[in-house]
Protein backbone atom coordinates (compact mmCIF):
# COMPACT_ATOMS: atom_id res chain seq x y z
CA UNK A 1 0.00 0.00 0.00
CA UNK A 2 1.38 3.37 -1.03
CA UNK A 3 1.11 6.09 1.49
CA UNK A 4 0.00 9.98 1.07
CA UNK A 5 2.65 12.41 2.49
CA UNK A 6 0.80 13.18 5.64
CA UNK A 7 0.42 9.25 6.27
CA UNK A 8 4.37 9.03 5.13
CA UNK A 9 5.28 11.35 7.82
CA UNK A 10 3.35 9.80 10.80
CA UNK A 11 5.17 6.40 9.31
CA UNK A 12 8.30 7.49 9.08
CA UNK A 13 8.99 9.83 12.15
CA UNK A 14 7.13 8.06 14.39
CA UNK A 15 5.72 4.33 13.71
CA UNK A 16 9.29 3.34 12.97
CA UNK A 17 9.98 4.33 16.62
CA UNK A 18 7.26 1.95 18.14
CA UNK A 19 6.28 -0.62 16.04
CA UNK A 20 9.24 -3.00 16.24
CA UNK A 21 9.23 -4.02 12.99
CA UNK A 22 11.30 -7.23 12.12
CA UNK A 23 13.81 -6.85 9.43
CA UNK A 24 12.36 -8.09 5.93
CA UNK A 25 15.25 -10.60 3.95
CA UNK A 26 17.11 -9.51 1.51
CA UNK A 27 16.55 -10.16 -2.14
CA UNK A 28 18.83 -10.47 -5.33
CA UNK A 29 16.07 -10.76 -7.78
CA UNK A 30 17.21 -7.97 -10.10
CA UNK A 31 14.40 -8.52 -11.98
CA UNK A 32 11.68 -6.25 -13.61
CA UNK A 33 11.58 -1.92 -14.08
CA UNK A 34 13.66 -0.21 -11.30
CA UNK A 35 11.55 2.79 -10.01
CA UNK A 36 14.30 4.12 -7.88
CA UNK A 37 18.74 3.95 -7.70
CA UNK A 38 20.38 4.96 -4.91
CA UNK A 39 23.58 6.08 -5.14
CA UNK A 40 25.61 5.21 -1.55
CA UNK A 41 25.46 2.19 1.20
CA UNK A 42 25.49 5.22 4.24
CA UNK A 43 22.98 5.86 6.25
CA UNK A 44 21.57 8.27 4.18
CA UNK A 45 21.10 5.74 1.11
CA UNK A 46 19.93 2.93 3.18
CA UNK A 47 17.46 4.66 4.75
CA UNK A 48 15.90 6.49 1.65
CA UNK A 49 16.08 3.08 -0.27
CA UNK A 50 13.96 1.57 2.70
CA UNK A 51 11.51 4.27 3.02
CA UNK A 52 10.59 4.33 -0.69
CA UNK A 53 10.40 0.52 -0.65
CA UNK A 54 7.96 0.92 2.25
CA UNK A 55 5.96 2.70 0.25
CA UNK A 56 6.07 0.39 -2.69
CA UNK A 57 9.03 1.17 -4.96
CA UNK A 58 11.56 -1.47 -6.45
CA UNK A 59 15.22 -0.02 -6.05
CA UNK A 60 18.37 -1.14 -6.46
CA UNK A 61 21.27 0.51 -4.18
CA UNK A 62 25.31 0.80 -5.80
CA UNK A 63 27.65 0.90 -3.50
CA UNK A 64 31.56 1.97 -4.96
CA UNK A 65 32.94 0.75 -1.29
CA UNK A 66 33.30 -3.10 -0.94
CA UNK A 67 31.17 -2.38 2.16
CA UNK A 68 28.22 -0.33 3.63
CA UNK A 69 28.25 2.28 6.26
CA UNK A 70 30.11 5.32 3.99
CA UNK A 71 31.51 7.82 6.83
CA UNK A 72 29.82 5.35 9.66
CA UNK A 73 33.05 2.91 9.51
CA UNK A 74 34.12 0.69 12.47
CA UNK A 75 37.34 -0.50 12.90
CA UNK A 76 36.54 -4.21 14.03
CA UNK A 77 40.08 -5.45 13.59
CA UNK A 78 41.02 -3.04 16.65
CA UNK A 79 40.61 -3.75 20.15
CA UNK A 80 37.12 -1.86 21.52
CA UNK A 81 35.99 -1.53 18.01
CA UNK A 82 36.99 2.47 17.90
CA UNK A 83 34.92 4.63 15.03
CA UNK A 84 37.06 6.26 12.25
CA UNK A 85 33.76 8.07 11.10
CA UNK A 86 30.54 8.33 13.01
CA UNK A 87 31.45 8.48 17.04
CA UNK A 88 28.44 8.88 19.29
CA UNK A 89 24.62 10.12 19.19
CA UNK A 90 22.71 11.68 22.00
CA UNK A 91 19.14 12.43 23.09
CA UNK A 92 18.35 14.73 19.87
CA UNK A 93 18.80 11.70 17.62
CA UNK A 94 15.49 11.03 17.71
CA UNK A 95 15.81 9.30 13.73
CA UNK A 96 19.33 7.11 14.64
CA UNK A 97 17.57 5.81 18.14
CA UNK A 98 14.21 5.18 15.82
CA UNK A 99 16.15 3.34 13.54
CA UNK A 100 18.11 1.18 15.77
CA UNK A 101 15.07 -0.11 17.39
CA UNK A 102 13.74 -1.19 14.56
CA UNK A 103 16.46 -2.76 13.32
CA UNK A 104 16.89 -4.55 16.67
CA UNK A 105 20.39 -3.14 17.31
CA UNK A 106 21.32 -2.18 21.12
CA UNK A 107 22.34 1.34 22.15
CA UNK A 108 25.06 1.36 24.81
CA UNK A 109 24.81 4.54 27.17
CA UNK A 110 28.58 5.31 27.41
CA UNK A 111 27.83 8.53 29.58
CA UNK A 112 28.05 6.58 33.08
CA UNK A 113 31.67 5.08 32.09
CA UNK A 114 33.22 8.70 30.56
CA UNK A 115 31.76 10.23 33.89
CA UNK A 116 33.59 7.83 35.90
CA UNK A 117 36.94 8.44 34.15
CA UNK A 118 36.82 12.61 33.85
CA UNK A 119 40.73 12.80 34.14
CA UNK A 120 40.74 14.79 31.40
CA UNK A 121 43.51 15.29 28.89
CA UNK A 122 46.76 16.98 28.99
CA UNK A 123 48.43 19.85 27.33
CA UNK A 124 51.35 19.99 24.97
CA UNK A 125 52.14 22.72 22.90
CA UNK A 126 56.11 23.15 21.55
CA UNK A 127 56.57 20.04 22.26
CA UNK A 128 56.43 20.76 26.42
CA UNK A 129 54.48 19.34 28.18
CA UNK A 130 51.80 22.27 30.28
CA UNK A 131 50.14 21.17 33.52
CA UNK A 132 47.04 22.91 33.20
CA UNK A 133 46.95 24.29 36.37
CA UNK A 134 49.33 26.41 35.35
CA UNK A 135 48.07 27.51 32.18
CA UNK A 136 46.47 30.70 32.80
CA UNK A 137 50.15 32.56 33.77
CA UNK A 138 51.88 30.29 31.43
CA UNK A 139 54.20 32.10 28.64
CA UNK A 140 52.88 30.10 25.70
CA UNK A 141 49.26 31.41 26.55
CA UNK A 142 48.14 34.11 23.91
CA UNK A 143 44.86 35.05 25.19
CA UNK A 144 43.51 38.34 26.90
CA UNK A 145 41.56 39.34 30.17
CA UNK A 146 39.78 36.26 31.55
CA UNK A 147 40.01 34.55 28.71
CA UNK A 148 43.27 33.51 29.86
CA UNK A 149 41.78 31.28 32.03
CA UNK A 150 40.56 28.81 29.52
CA UNK A 151 42.37 25.78 28.10
CA UNK A 152 42.76 26.25 24.12
CA UNK A 153 40.57 23.90 23.51
CA UNK A 154 37.85 26.14 25.22
CA UNK A 155 38.71 29.57 23.63
CA UNK A 156 36.69 29.44 20.85
CA UNK A 157 33.38 28.09 21.94
CA UNK A 158 33.20 31.17 24.55
CA UNK A 159 34.11 33.42 22.02
CA UNK A 160 30.85 32.58 19.76
CA UNK A 161 28.90 32.28 22.69
CA UNK A 162 30.06 35.81 23.79
CA UNK A 163 29.97 37.54 20.55
CA UNK A 164 27.79 35.56 18.04
CA UNK A 165 25.75 38.29 16.66
CA UNK A 166 22.15 36.64 16.67
CA UNK A 167 20.91 34.04 18.87
CA UNK A 168 18.25 32.31 16.86
CA UNK A 169 20.78 29.53 15.57
CA UNK A 170 18.35 27.18 14.97
CA UNK A 171 17.41 29.28 11.24
CA UNK A 172 21.26 29.93 10.59
CA UNK A 173 20.62 29.73 7.37
CA UNK A 174 17.66 32.19 7.11
CA UNK A 175 18.46 34.97 4.48
CA UNK A 176 17.78 37.65 7.47
CA UNK A 177 21.69 36.54 8.74
CA UNK A 178 23.28 36.52 5.35
CA UNK A 179 25.44 39.40 6.29
CA UNK A 180 27.20 36.88 8.72
CA UNK A 181 28.20 34.75 5.80
CA UNK A 182 32.12 36.12 6.66
CA UNK A 183 34.78 34.08 7.96
CA UNK A 184 35.47 32.80 11.53
CA UNK A 185 38.93 34.69 10.99
CA UNK A 186 36.81 38.02 10.12
CA UNK A 187 34.43 37.72 12.88
CA UNK A 188 37.54 36.85 16.00
CA UNK A 189 39.08 39.67 14.55
CA UNK A 190 36.41 41.58 14.81
CA UNK A 191 36.24 41.31 18.61
CA UNK A 192 39.55 41.86 19.50
CA UNK A 193 41.58 38.38 18.57
CA UNK A 194 44.78 38.59 16.72
CA UNK A 195 46.18 35.75 14.37
CA UNK A 196 48.23 34.29 17.56
CA UNK A 197 44.75 34.04 19.36
CA UNK A 198 43.11 32.71 16.79
CA UNK A 199 45.69 29.95 15.41
CA UNK A 200 45.79 28.28 19.02
CA UNK A 201 42.20 28.50 19.88
CA UNK A 202 40.27 27.35 16.18
CA UNK A 203 42.61 26.49 13.65
CA UNK A 204 44.53 23.98 16.04
CA UNK A 205 43.33 20.68 16.28
CA UNK A 206 40.37 22.69 13.96
CA UNK A 207 36.44 20.96 14.07
CA UNK A 208 35.92 22.84 11.13
CA UNK A 209 37.67 23.61 7.67
CA UNK A 210 41.15 23.85 7.43
CA UNK A 211 41.79 27.31 9.20
CA UNK A 212 39.73 30.33 10.07
CA UNK A 213 39.82 31.90 6.67
CA UNK A 214 37.80 29.20 4.99
CA UNK A 215 35.03 28.73 7.78
CA UNK A 216 31.58 30.78 7.93
CA UNK A 217 30.11 32.39 10.58
CA UNK A 218 27.06 30.47 9.80
CA UNK A 219 28.95 27.07 9.43
CA UNK A 220 29.73 27.43 13.04
CA UNK A 221 26.19 28.65 14.32
CA UNK A 222 24.76 25.80 12.49
CA UNK A 223 27.13 23.52 14.63
CA UNK A 224 26.51 25.77 17.70
CA UNK A 225 22.61 25.08 17.30
CA UNK A 226 23.03 21.23 17.10
CA UNK A 227 25.10 21.37 20.21
CA UNK A 228 22.56 23.27 22.21
CA UNK A 229 19.40 21.09 20.98
CA UNK A 230 21.14 17.77 21.98
CA UNK A 231 21.99 19.51 25.31
CA UNK A 232 18.54 20.71 25.57
CA UNK A 233 17.24 17.43 24.86
CA UNK A 234 18.62 16.05 27.79
CA UNK A 235 17.17 18.18 30.08
CA UNK A 236 13.50 18.78 28.37
CA UNK A 237 12.77 16.39 25.70
CA UNK A 238 14.31 14.04 22.70
CA UNK A 239 12.63 14.04 19.54
CA UNK A 240 11.52 10.41 20.03
CA UNK A 241 8.84 12.25 22.29
CA UNK A 242 11.02 10.53 25.64
CA UNK A 243 11.22 13.03 28.62
CA UNK A 244 14.00 10.59 29.04
CA UNK A 245 15.91 7.91 26.49
CA UNK A 246 16.68 5.07 28.38
CA UNK A 247 18.84 2.66 25.70
CA UNK A 248 18.54 -1.02 25.58
CA UNK A 249 21.33 -3.43 26.22
CA UNK A 250 23.19 -4.15 29.80
CA UNK A 251 25.72 -1.40 29.61
CA UNK A 252 22.66 1.16 29.12
CA UNK A 253 20.81 -0.60 32.38
CA UNK A 254 23.57 1.04 34.93
CA UNK A 255 22.50 3.92 36.59
CA UNK A 256 24.81 7.35 35.84
CA UNK A 257 27.39 7.63 38.73
CA UNK A 258 27.79 11.15 40.39
CA UNK A 259 27.95 13.76 37.87
CA UNK A 260 26.67 12.13 35.20
CA UNK A 261 22.99 14.58 34.21
CA UNK A 262 19.86 12.22 34.40
CA UNK A 263 18.79 10.80 31.43
CA UNK A 264 22.15 11.67 29.57
CA UNK A 265 22.58 9.81 26.45
CA UNK A 266 25.93 9.34 24.94
CA UNK A 267 25.37 6.43 22.91
CA UNK A 268 26.74 3.76 20.58
CA UNK A 269 25.58 1.43 18.53
CA UNK A 270 26.76 -2.04 20.19
CA UNK A 271 29.71 -3.76 18.87
CA UNK A 272 30.44 -1.15 16.81
CA UNK A 273 28.31 1.77 15.18
CA UNK A 274 28.79 -0.02 11.52
CA UNK A 275 26.37 -3.15 12.78
CA UNK A 276 23.19 -0.32 12.28
CA UNK A 277 23.92 0.54 8.45
CA UNK A 278 24.87 -3.31 8.19
CA UNK A 279 21.70 -4.38 9.48
CA UNK A 280 19.57 -1.80 7.47
CA UNK A 281 21.28 -3.38 4.51
CA UNK A 282 20.01 -6.67 5.28
CA UNK A 283 16.86 -5.27 5.54
CA UNK A 284 16.50 -4.45 2.04
CA UNK A 285 14.54 -6.01 -0.47
CA UNK A 286 15.86 -4.74 -3.76
CA UNK A 287 19.91 -5.33 -4.92
CA UNK A 288 22.99 -3.66 -3.06
CA UNK A 289 25.78 -3.70 -5.42
CA UNK A 290 29.16 -3.34 -3.70
CA UNK A 291 32.23 -2.43 -5.68
CA UNK A 292 30.10 0.02 -8.43
CA UNK A 293 31.58 3.25 -8.09
CA UNK A 294 29.66 5.25 -10.23
CA UNK A 295 31.15 7.70 -13.33
CA UNK A 296 28.35 9.13 -14.96
CA UNK A 297 24.32 10.23 -14.45
CA UNK A 298 22.37 10.35 -17.70
CA UNK A 299 18.73 12.70 -16.68
CA UNK A 300 15.70 14.17 -18.29
CA UNK A 301 12.87 14.88 -16.76
CA UNK A 302 11.15 11.45 -16.86
CA UNK A 303 14.17 9.02 -16.16
CA UNK A 304 17.58 8.77 -15.14
CA UNK A 305 20.66 6.24 -15.95
CA UNK A 306 23.69 5.35 -13.89
CA UNK A 307 27.01 4.38 -15.06
CA UNK A 308 29.54 2.40 -13.36
CA UNK A 309 33.53 2.09 -14.13
CA UNK A 310 32.89 -1.47 -14.83
CA UNK A 311 30.99 -0.71 -17.72
CA UNK A 312 27.12 -1.17 -16.34
CA UNK A 313 24.06 0.64 -16.93
CA UNK A 314 20.98 0.89 -14.99
CA UNK A 315 18.06 2.88 -15.52
CA UNK A 316 14.98 3.47 -13.46
CA UNK A 317 12.12 6.71 -13.07
CA UNK A 318 14.59 8.47 -10.72
CA UNK A 319 18.44 8.42 -9.14
CA UNK A 320 19.06 9.47 -5.35
CA UNK A 321 22.17 10.23 -4.70
CA UNK A 322 23.80 10.09 -1.52
CA UNK A 323 27.23 10.88 -2.96
CA UNK A 324 28.90 13.79 -0.45
CA UNK A 325 29.77 16.97 -3.28
CA UNK A 326 33.47 16.27 -2.80
CA UNK A 327 33.11 12.75 -4.97
CA UNK A 328 29.94 14.05 -6.56
CA UNK A 329 32.44 16.41 -8.43
CA UNK A 330 34.36 13.97 -10.36
CA UNK A 331 30.98 11.88 -11.87
CA UNK A 332 30.05 12.97 -15.05
CA UNK A 333 26.20 14.55 -15.00
CA UNK A 334 24.03 15.32 -18.57
CA UNK A 335 22.89 17.48 -18.87
CA UNK A 336 25.12 19.97 -15.96
CA UNK A 337 22.73 21.06 -13.26
CA UNK A 338 21.82 24.68 -13.26
CA UNK A 339 24.66 26.79 -12.24
CA UNK A 340 24.14 27.55 -8.86
CA UNK A 341 23.23 24.25 -8.22
CA UNK A 342 26.95 22.75 -10.10
CA UNK A 343 28.66 25.37 -7.95
CA UNK A 344 28.07 24.04 -4.92
CA UNK A 345 28.80 20.20 -6.03
CA UNK A 346 31.56 21.61 -7.58
CA UNK A 347 32.94 23.82 -4.34
CA UNK A 348 31.05 22.75 -1.14
CA UNK A 349 33.84 22.33 1.56
CA UNK A 350 34.56 19.75 3.84
CA UNK A 351 37.09 19.13 6.31
CA UNK A 352 39.94 16.69 6.23
CA UNK A 353 40.52 14.02 8.89
CA UNK A 354 43.45 10.92 9.25
CA UNK A 355 43.15 8.71 12.19
CA UNK A 356 45.57 6.19 13.55
CA UNK A 357 44.44 3.54 15.84
CA UNK A 358 47.35 2.46 18.47
CA UNK A 359 47.83 -0.09 20.21
CA UNK A 360 49.92 -0.13 23.85
CA UNK A 361 51.78 -3.12 25.26
CA UNK A 362 51.54 -1.53 28.36
CA UNK A 363 49.66 1.57 30.12
CA UNK A 364 52.87 3.77 29.67
CA UNK A 365 50.16 6.50 31.16
CA UNK A 366 50.35 4.15 34.80
CA UNK A 367 54.42 4.85 34.74
CA UNK A 368 54.40 8.92 33.69
CA UNK A 369 51.70 9.57 36.07
CA UNK A 370 49.87 11.54 32.91
CA UNK A 371 46.66 11.05 31.69
CA UNK A 372 46.85 8.65 28.17
CA UNK A 373 44.33 11.34 26.29
CA UNK A 374 46.31 14.41 24.73
CA UNK A 375 46.31 17.79 23.19
CA UNK A 376 48.68 18.80 20.95
CA UNK A 377 49.80 21.27 18.71
CA UNK A 378 52.14 18.83 16.64
CA UNK A 379 51.70 15.99 14.65
CA UNK A 380 49.46 14.30 17.17
CA UNK A 381 47.17 16.37 17.31
CA UNK A 382 44.76 15.51 19.23
CA UNK A 383 44.77 11.79 20.68
CA UNK A 384 41.78 10.10 22.91
CA UNK A 385 41.73 7.13 25.08
CA UNK A 386 39.03 4.37 23.94
CA UNK A 387 38.03 2.92 26.58
CA UNK A 388 35.72 -0.03 25.40
CA UNK A 389 37.31 -2.89 27.91
CA UNK A 390 35.62 -5.05 30.78
CA UNK A 391 36.47 -2.32 33.08
CA UNK A 392 35.80 1.64 33.12
CA UNK A 393 38.88 2.65 33.04
CA UNK A 394 40.39 -0.40 30.66
CA UNK A 395 41.87 1.61 27.81
CA UNK A 396 41.55 -0.59 24.85
CA UNK A 397 43.36 2.10 22.36
CA UNK A 398 44.27 5.31 21.20
CA UNK A 399 42.81 7.45 18.72
CA UNK A 400 45.35 10.14 17.00
CA UNK A 401 43.48 12.72 15.42
CA UNK A 402 44.71 14.63 12.88
CA UNK A 403 42.85 17.24 11.44
CA UNK A 404 42.73 20.47 9.03
CA UNK A 405 46.05 21.21 8.01
CA UNK A 406 47.51 18.66 10.40
CA UNK A 407 45.26 15.91 8.69
CA UNK A 408 46.70 16.99 5.36
CA UNK A 409 50.86 17.08 6.08
CA UNK A 410 50.56 13.48 7.25
CA UNK A 411 48.34 12.51 4.38
CA UNK A 412 51.10 13.77 2.16
CA UNK A 413 54.01 11.62 3.89
CA UNK A 414 51.89 8.58 3.40
CA UNK A 415 50.76 5.59 5.36
CA UNK A 416 54.18 3.72 6.31
CA UNK A 417 55.87 7.13 6.99
CA UNK A 418 52.65 8.65 9.10
CA UNK A 419 52.83 5.82 11.24
CA UNK A 420 56.81 6.17 12.16
CA UNK A 421 55.90 9.73 12.22
CA UNK A 422 53.13 9.02 15.03
CA UNK A 423 54.48 6.23 16.93
CA UNK A 424 58.07 8.41 16.85
CA UNK A 425 56.44 11.57 17.95
CA UNK A 426 54.49 9.37 21.20
CA UNK A 427 58.24 8.74 21.98
CA UNK A 428 59.64 12.66 22.27
CA UNK A 429 56.30 13.92 23.96
CA UNK A 430 55.99 11.04 26.47
CA UNK A 431 59.10 9.11 26.66
CA UNK A 432 57.23 6.40 28.70
CA UNK A 433 55.58 5.10 25.38
CA UNK A 434 58.75 3.96 24.05
CA UNK A 435 58.32 0.73 22.47
CA UNK A 436 55.26 0.16 23.98
CA UNK A 437 52.86 1.53 20.89
CA UNK A 438 52.38 0.05 17.59
CA UNK A 439 49.70 1.57 14.88
CA UNK A 440 46.49 -1.09 14.18
CA UNK A 441 44.84 0.71 11.67
CA UNK A 442 44.66 3.74 9.85
CA UNK A 443 42.47 5.92 7.82
CA UNK A 444 41.98 9.00 5.47
CA UNK A 445 38.74 10.54 5.13
CA UNK A 446 40.60 12.78 2.69
CA UNK A 447 42.35 9.92 1.02
CA UNK A 448 39.29 8.13 0.78
CA UNK A 449 38.08 8.33 -2.60
CA UNK A 450 34.43 7.65 -1.84
CA UNK A 451 35.13 10.75 0.80
CA UNK A 452 37.34 12.69 -0.28
CA UNK A 453 37.00 14.65 3.30
CA UNK A 454 34.98 14.30 6.25
CA UNK A 455 31.66 16.73 7.22
CA UNK A 456 30.77 18.73 4.91
CA UNK A 457 32.00 22.62 5.72
CA UNK A 458 30.19 25.76 4.23
CA UNK A 459 33.28 28.11 3.85
CA UNK A 460 32.62 31.81 3.64
CA UNK A 461 29.77 33.13 1.30
CA UNK A 462 28.48 29.89 0.68
CA UNK A 463 25.72 29.83 3.43
CA UNK A 464 24.17 33.11 0.80
CA UNK A 465 25.47 31.92 -2.36
CA UNK A 466 24.57 28.28 -2.51
CA UNK A 467 22.62 26.72 0.41
CA UNK A 468 18.96 26.67 -0.99
CA UNK A 469 20.73 24.54 -4.06
CA UNK A 470 22.06 21.84 -2.45
CA UNK A 471 19.42 19.53 -1.88
CA UNK A 472 17.11 20.58 -4.41
CA UNK A 473 17.07 17.83 -7.41
CA UNK A 474 17.98 18.32 -11.20
CA UNK A 475 15.25 16.49 -13.30
CA UNK A 476 15.00 13.12 -11.86
CA UNK A 477 17.99 12.82 -9.97
CA UNK A 478 17.44 13.89 -6.61
CA UNK A 479 20.30 14.63 -3.46
CA UNK A 480 20.60 13.00 0.03
CA UNK A 481 23.60 13.01 2.54
CA UNK A 482 24.27 15.09 5.74
CA UNK A 483 25.73 17.56 3.80
CA UNK A 484 21.68 18.67 2.76
CA UNK A 485 20.65 18.40 5.98
CA UNK A 486 19.74 22.01 8.03
CA UNK A 487 18.35 20.85 10.95
CA UNK A 488 20.82 17.98 12.32
CA UNK A 489 24.26 16.74 11.47
CA UNK A 490 26.41 13.54 11.51
CA UNK A 491 24.46 10.66 11.33
CA UNK A 492 21.32 11.94 12.62
CA UNK A 493 21.59 14.83 9.64
CA UNK A 494 22.34 11.45 7.20
CA UNK A 495 18.77 10.48 8.22
CA UNK A 496 17.10 13.50 8.21
CA UNK A 497 17.77 14.51 4.54
CA UNK A 498 16.62 10.69 3.45
CA UNK A 499 13.03 11.81 5.26
CA UNK A 500 12.97 15.01 2.61
CA UNK A 501 14.62 13.30 -0.59
CA UNK A 502 12.12 9.87 0.11
CA UNK A 503 9.10 12.52 0.06
CA UNK A 504 10.90 14.03 -3.26
CA UNK A 505 11.00 10.78 -5.02
CA UNK A 506 7.62 10.00 -4.18
CA UNK A 507 5.90 13.25 -5.73
CA UNK A 508 6.79 12.03 -8.97
CA UNK A 509 7.39 8.40 -8.72
CA UNK A 510 4.31 6.83 -6.54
Amino acid sequence: MKLNRRQFVVSSAVTAAISGLQPIAHSASGSGELDVIVIGAGLSGLEAALTLEENGLKTLTLEGRNRVGGRVFTMFDVPGHPEAGGNTIANAYGRCIAAAARHKIDIVNLAPRLFANRAGQELFLGGEHIPIKDWTTHARNPFDGEMKKLAPWSWADAMFKQHMPFRDLENWHDEKYAQHDISVHEFLRSHGADDTMIRLGFDTNIAYGTTAHDVSLLQQAFSDNWQNVNRGAVAAFSRTGAANVVPSGPAAAAAPPAGAPPGLLIGAFKGGNQNLPIAMAKALKGDLLLNKRVIAINVDDRSAEVICDDGTRYRAKAVVCSMPFSTLRHVAISPLPEPVKNKAIQTLGHIPITQFHLIAKKPFWEMDGLSPSMWTDGPLGLVLAQKFGKTDDEVTSLTVWCRGLNGLYVDRLGIEAGKQLVVSEFARLRPASKGLLSVAAVHSWTADPFAAGDWAIFQPGQVRELRAAIATPHERLFFCGEHTAIGSRGMEGALESAERVALEVLAVTA
